[in-house]
């Protein structure tokens, strides 16, 4: 059992022969000390626990058993004091009842310092946040976030014109940084903000194409070598199962030259039962590897290799190769859509179309996936299945 008292420690004199007043915590065969903000002359003020030869004496003294109260009271509501060390409890007495009074702003900068964050969507997330606080207010407390708080946000982004996509995607971050603020015992609501709150619905992108149109743009010709390359390189996300470009620049050509085998970036810090995607290489793809990979068995979009380059390159040669092929909404992604739902009118499981593109196997909320797995040679079959669909 703990036991607090109000102390000198001599050893912590100030100068003039000041002291601190002091609580002492006694735990566990230990003691330790919290300092506080009261401050007598000289040891003389100080005596059995209680300040004394002073004119506000009996101010300060009503001041120090509101502190020891107050501890105490701390310590009354723990149920499990007796598992912690002394320094576990002071630790505990002096964060006790921090959530109170939390800025939206602590609590985004908190959730930014800890939180897992790709450095791409990390600059999202400041991007929204700017917009966000500068409609509510950073300094707003989070206990005084409500219902209303949401639809006025909600209304405020649509009339600056925003997307319904967008506006979901300002919602949902706001929504992340509550739930960690809840999770963290920082707030307590009665009625949750986001209750009875309905998210605007996803504009899914229908940029996938039928077998005939990836047929055009596998077999048509350019003499500009970088219509040309971005014509191959779309494929080659096609044949590989339509890996996203991130995980494609990743990989190195030479230590996999059978086989692909990665982790997606997009989804490697969300638990799943099947981590990484594994399937053999067709030889289609290998044909275009072995044009654009580097000697260090990297594939090669432009000189300089950063992502922003890449990007570049995409961005200005897909709209010359939809123009060539006659094709209206071509973009990059649009092999990763293409192979799945060609996949699909295929009457290929949607457990292995999952496992091919990197998704969750078991996200269908079945038990059954904790006794079965989609293999590499399901997966293999499965691509060779899409891929003669194209000849």
């Amino acid at each position: 059992m703990a036991i607090l008292n109000a102390v000198i420690v001599p050893a912590k004199v100030l100068k003039g022969g000041r002291h601190k007043v002091r609580i002492s915590v006694a735990h566990n065969g230990e003691t330790r000390y919290i300092v506080t903000d009261i401050t007598i002359e000289s040891l003389k003020e100080f005596k059995n626990g209680s300040i004394v030869k002073r004119p506000d004496a009996a101010i300060l003294n009503t001041k120090l058993r509101g502190l020891l109260q107050r501890y105490q009271g701390v310590i009354d509501d723990l149920a499990y004091t007796n598992g912690l060390t002394c320094s576990e409890l002071v630790y505990q007495i002096k964060n006790a009842g921090n959530y109170k009074h939390r800025t939206l702003l602590s609590i985004y900068e908190e959730y930014m310092d800890n939180a897992h964050i790709k450095p791409g969507t990390y600059k999202g997330y400041v991007n929204i946040w700017k917009t966000i606080s500068g409609h509510l207010s950073e300094k707003m407390l989070v206990e005084n976030i409500t219902h209303g708080t949401i639809l006025g946000l909600d209304k405020y982004l649509r009339e600056r014109g925003l997307k319904p996509t967008t506006v979901r995607n300002y919602l949902v971050f706001l929504m992340v940084l509550l739930n960690y603020a809840k999770r963290c015992g920082y707030v307590q609501f009665r009625v949750d903000p986001f209750a009875g709150y309905e998210l605007p619905k996803m504009e899914v992108r229908q940029s996938w194409l039928s077998v005939d149109e990836v047929r055009k743009i596998r077999d048509i010709e350019s003499v500009k070598p970088n219509i040309m390359k971005c014509r191959d390189l779309f494929m080659l996300s096609y044949y590989l199962g339509g890996i996203n470009m991130i995980d494609l620049l990743n990989i190195n050509f030479n230590e996999q030259t059978d086989t692909i085998h990665y982790v997606r970036t997009k989804t490697e810090n969300r638990p799943k039962m099947n981590k990484f995607v594994e399937f053999r290489i067709p030889d289609e793809a290998k044909d275009i590897i072995a044009r654009h990979k580097g000697t260090d068995g990297f594939i090669r979009v432009t000189e300089f290799q950063r992502k922003s380059n890449c990007h570049y390159f995409f961005d200005v040669n897909m709209p010359k190769l939809a123009e060539i092929t006659g094709i209206k909404q071509l973009i990059f992604y649009s092999a990763r859509k293409s192979f799945s739902q060609h996949a699909f009118d295929l009457g290929i499981s949607e457990s292995v179309i999952d496992y091919i593109l990197g998704h969750r196997v078991d996200k269908g909320g079945t038990s059954l996936y904790a006794y079965i797995s989609v293999t590499p040679d399901k997966a293999t079959k499965a691509v060779r299945q899409v891929l003669d669909n194209l000849k």
